[in-house]
């Protein structure tokens, strides 16, 4: 008994514990073990929307509640990263299997943009069907990773983070900003003003499309969305070595989803669309007409996609915002609530554009 009553004491004197002294938790793991099933998630999202399609009478509270599972199902994968990226970016020491974790639940949240990214290249390829075997490799494999890490965790060292260079960040949200003015901002307003009339968002587009698709603003926006990508990509890397808290691990999330939205968005629009289909890269394009997002087993991919992105790209510029407020010495009470609201503004935006794609029906 007194062994016992003296066990504290001696761990006191020998120091704290290492950081794999913790026991192994698999629930790291849930984040990609979810995205490994995501394709079936959008194609359960297809198949209620088929049956809501057929549904009447008395069916549908079923087709209702088939609808509604599935959309959970499918926004539960970015979810759930998010959570776990968060329970372990909170920790204050992190060993080298909860870092490789956390990087997995970022690149889960960022599953809606590669599923269509590894879908476009897929049918560039003219392989359209093995995008489905590629996605179970991609994350079969990352779990046999992560299985082997975790397995391994005997007495690890903490990882040692690095801080972003300020001049870094400062450049990434210089040219975030430029890309805001010269062309997002009217995207946006553009695409939500689909949901009034699609001719007035063509004529709109139109007017638009002389600014930034112009010899001179067209190569410089290129230029200033590659080097986001880039530069968020090296923040991104350092951040996630580096404990973060609520706001920290929204803005590294985000950008995680964003990175790779950027770069399925461009691949679509300037291979895809221009190079190889040659169509004209409209809101209805974007919308998958004319069968439409629901109504199509590829196309239905498209909205958690589009949805995320639009509410992802202005919170994570709301985030930045709350960054900066915070560095100039602004209450983080008042920070957050900026950054709050600004997100709030990016659910209303994504909410009326998706409605406004959706609204783009298929043969009936």
């Amino acid at each position: 008994m007194e062994l016992e009553m003296n066990l504290p004491e001696a761990a006191k004197a020998n120091g704290p514990a290492p950081v794999n002294a913790r026991p192994r938790n698999w629930w790291w793991l849930v984040p990609p073990a979810l995205a490994l099933f995501y394709p079936q998630a959008v194609r359960a999202l297809y198949e209620s929307g088929r049956l809501l399609h057929r549904a009447a009478g008395s069916t549908d509270v079923v087709a209702w509640l088939a609808t509604v599972l599935s959309v959970a199902l499918v926004y539960s994968v970015p979810a759930v990263g998010i959570r776990v990226a968060y329970v372990l970016g909170r920790r204050e020491k992190t060993s080298s299997s909860e870092l490789l974790a956390r990087r997995l639940a970022h690149l889960a949240v960022a599953t809606p943009p590669l599923f269509v990214l590894i879908g476009v290249i897929f049918f560039l390829l003219h392989s359209p069907n093995s995008d489905s075997v590629f996605w179970l490799i991609l994350w079969l494999t990352a779990l046999a990773v992560g299985v082997w890490v975790i397995a391994r965790q005997n007495r690890e060292t903490p990882v040692l983070s690095a801080f972003n260079p300020i001049p870094l960040r400062m450049a990434h949200g210089s040219s975030a900003l430029l890309i805001v003015v010269i062309f997002l901002g009217w995207h946006l307003l553009n695409h939500a003003s689909a949901v009034f009339s699609a001719d007035f968002d063509q004529a709109m587009m139109t007017t638009l499309r002389k600014w930034y698709r112009s010899g001179l603003v067209q190569p410089a926006l290129v230029t200033l969305v590659l080097f986001q990508v880039a530069s968020g990509a090296i923040l991104w890397w350092r951040a996630t070595a580096a404990r973060g808290d609520l706001y920290k691990t929204l803005q590294t999330s985000t950008g995680a989803f964003l990175s790779a939205f950027i770069v399925s968005h461009l691949n679509a629009v300037f291979i895809l669309g221009r190079a190889v289909t040659k169509v004209d890269t409209t809101f209805l394009w974007a919308s998958g007409a004319p069968q439409g997002l629901l109504s199509d087993a590829w196309n239905v991919r498209l909205i958690p996609h589009y949805s995320l992105g639009v509410w992802f790209v202005i919170t994570h510029m709301g985030l930045g915002l709350c960054s900066v407020m915070l560095a100039h010495g602004v209450a983080p009470l008042v920070a957050g609530r900026v950054a709050w609201a600004v997100g709030g503004v990016g659910v209303a935006f994504a909410l009326v554009i998706t409605v406004a794609q959706l609204r783009v029906h298929g043969p009936k």
